[in-house]
């Protein structure tokens, strides 16, 4: 059996940034809390709740000390609220995700009703939202691009963002249905480039293997994107949170096996991974990705 990962699996930039200042601001300073998750993964959350961040649901929570903006962000009037409560501010915002917030913002400017692709109850979205002086129109699929047609929710100029962990190929589709529905249709991709990167990969490494496994929470919303993605090119795509998911009666007869990753994904979670399923076939060897 051959074992194949793709070229970027663990941690991407932005995620490996947020957990550093994370772990900085904890070693830095006594009472250290966060809204939400700094990142969509159990395995991460856990370890930084076990050095003392404590999550909160809410801003009344928060009675004071440091208070750490996740990755994925926080509307600006909830971070400037924090500020005034006299709370000290450690932003991790993903550069990436802050982008998309300012391309949101740039396209009101420009007069346009902004439309963003992706998951309306996803943090991004609602960080990127609550940056706007006027509510987003927030769709997912091409129907529900139709009914806010049809809702007249869609003006005559319409501005385009995208989560930036979405499937580039859905938000393709949608944006070719809006362009035959809107006079004018302004697009600023924010899709993250590592995301792309990856998805491509996969796709690639998916159509060539018999079994693919793709490893990350399933709260991870570039996890689910990705094995859905790789469904569509290889119908035997196993999504496994960690080594212990893994059931070796999926391997039985295989020949060749491809491995990747979500982006908050641990690369030590990958490797066991990796090495529990080489275990299963001592003659296993693990690949480089076929040029």
């Amino acid at each position: 059996m051959r074992v194949y990962l793709a070229k970027e699996v663990g941690f991407c930039f932005g995620v490996k940034r947020a957990i550093n200042m994370t772990r900085q601001a904890l070693a830095e300073y006594n009472d250290v809390s966060i809204l939400g998750d700094v990142v969509h993964n159990r395995a991460v959350t856990s370890e930084l709740e076990a050095r003392g961040l404590q999550k909160r649901l809410g801003l009344d929570e928060v009675k004071g000390g440091t208070m750490v903006i996740r990755a994925h962000g926080l509307p600006q009037t909830e971070i400037q609220a924090a500020r005034d409560r006299g709370l000290n501010i450690v932003d991790a915002t993903c550069p990436i995700v802050t982008q998309a917030q300012d391309a949101a913002k740039e396209l009101e400017r420009r007069g346009c009703t902004v439309l963003i692709i992706g998951d309306r109850n996803h943090a991004e979205i609602k960080g990127v939202m609550g940056n706007l002086a006027n509510p987003a129109v927030v769709v997912d699929s091409v129907e529900e691009l139709r009914d806010a047609k049809l809702d007249k929710r869609l003006l005559r100029k319409v501005g385009v963002i995208f989560q930036t962990t979405h499937s580039f190929e859905l938000c393709s589709e949608i944006v070719n249905e809006l362009f035959t529905m809107a006079k004018e249709v302004q697009v600023i991709n924010t899709i993250c480039r590592p995301v792309r990167n990856r998805q491509m990969d996969a796709v690639e490494l998916a159509e060539r293997v018999d079994v693919m496994v793709v490893v990350g929470s399933r709260s991870s919303a570039n996890t689910l994107e990705l094995k859905h993605l790789c469904q569509k090119y290889n119908a035997r795509t196993i999504h496994v949170e960690n080594a212990d998911e893994l059931n070796p009666t999926s391997f039985d007869g295989v020949n060749e096996v491809g491995i990747a990753s979500g982006l908050s994904t641990p690369p030590d979670i990958v490797e066991a991974v990796k090495k529990r399923i080489m275990t299963w076939d001592q003659s296993s060897m693990e690949l480089p990705v076929l040029a």
